[in-house]
Order: C-alpha cells, then sequence, then structure tokens
C-alpha cells in the first residue's frame, strides 16, 4: 500500500466513469483537484459524497487480497438504499449470496440494482480499481465506486476464482472531538437559555 495524491484518484475515478457508454467525454487530465472533485460529485453524488463530508482523506494506492475483500462492505448510506437492500448484512458477500440464489430479473425488480450487469462483468470484468472508504479507527471499509464489480468478483471467489483487486482506499478524519464540543456547547446554551 503506498499513498497517493487525492486529484490522481480524483481523475482514475472520472476516467473510470467515462469508460461508460452514456457518459460523454470531457478533459480529465486537465482538470485541477477542486474541478475534478465537483465533476465528480455532479456525476456520482452519493458515491463521492465521502470525499468532502469525511475531509481530509487520506488515499492509498493497494491491492485486496482475499481476506481484504471478504470484508468489504457495500456503498455507505441509508438503510434504504439499493445496495443495501440487495445485501441483507450490508456486505459484498452478502450480495454475491442473494444473486447466486435468488433470479436476477426479480431481484432487480425488488432492490432497483442492475443485477444483469453483475452477472455480465463475472464473465467479462471491466478495468479500473475499486474506490472504498472508511475513516480512521475500527470503522468498516465500503465500497464507494465499484459495486457492480465487487459483487462480481464475490460471486468469482464462489467458484473458487479470485484474483487480487486493485484499490484506492480513502481513509477520511474520524471527527471525535468536534461533534463531542458541538454537543457540550449545545447543553450549556439550554443551561443558559433557561
Amino acid at each position: 500500500m503506498h499513498r497517493v495524491s487525492q486529484v490522481e484518484v480524483l481523475r482514475e475515478w472520472l476516467r473510470v466513469e467515462r469508460s461508460h457508454p452514456d457518459v460523454e467525454w470531457f478533459p480529465i487530465d486537465s482538470l485541477s483537484e477542486r474541478a475534478a472533485l465537483d465533476e465528480l460529485l455532479d456525476r456520482k453524488p452519493g458515491a463521492a459524497a465521502f470525499v468532502w463530508r469525511d475531509a481530509p482523506v487520506t488515499w492509498y494506492e493497494t491491492t485486496l487480497d482475499r481476506a481484504d475483500f471478504a470484508e468489504l462492505r457495500v456503498v455507505e448510506g441509508p438503510t434504504d438504499l439499493r445496495w443495501r437492500d440487495l445485501s441483507p448484512d450490508g456486505t459484498i458477500r452478502g450480495a454475491a449470496d442473494r444473486v447466486a440464489s435468488e433470479d436476477p430479473e426479480k431481484l432487480s425488480a425488488e432492490t432497483g440494482v442492475d443485477v444483469e450487469t453483475v452477472l455480465e462483468f463475472v464473465d467479462e470484468m471491466p478495468d479500473g480499481p475499486l474506490v472504498v472508504s472508511t475513516r480512521e479507527g475500527c470503522v468498516p471499509r465500503y465500497v464507494a465506486d465499484g459495486n457492480h464489480r465487487a459483487v462480481a468478483l464475490a460471486l468469482r471467489i464462489r467458484s473458487g476464482e479470485f484474483s487480487p483487486q486493485r484499490a484506492y482506499l480513502g481513509v477520511g478524519a474520524n471527527p471525535v472531538a468536534k461533534p463531542l464540543l458541538e454537543r457540550l456547547c449545545g447543553g450549556f446554551r439550554c443551561l443558559f437559555e433557561e
């Protein structure tokens, strides 16, 4: 694992997005960090929200082995998020178990996740790293971008096939002191307003 700059990660993330057939081309390499983040937030607001929400984020390029991969969770977000509907326990492995055991069309209709794309990726995996987010401390790792690919990889593991997966790991600040100070300030304010 080695440290990389945020602008490098944002540009690579946008390159992966650009490779999707329904995304128009734009000049990624000339984008500043701020412009790349704005572009990414415009295209992937939910997935990229942690970049500003957990700032500052320290980025690492790494390779996920089987043990690292087994611990990954689907994209972080509200409990009614479609990926959470697909994975009863919130893990990538849990999503793969459902895809392997249920009818793809019914599962797509129930969850809103394009299960057919996951199954296509099992046979032909697109290029690009996963983007994984976490915070300092004992916090799970979430797939911020690449959930379809991650579930496809988990399906490959079920059949005994696994190749280490390249990933960018974003480690955000875990703001413990600031919320505590805000709560204390609020408590004192209530005392003096009475």
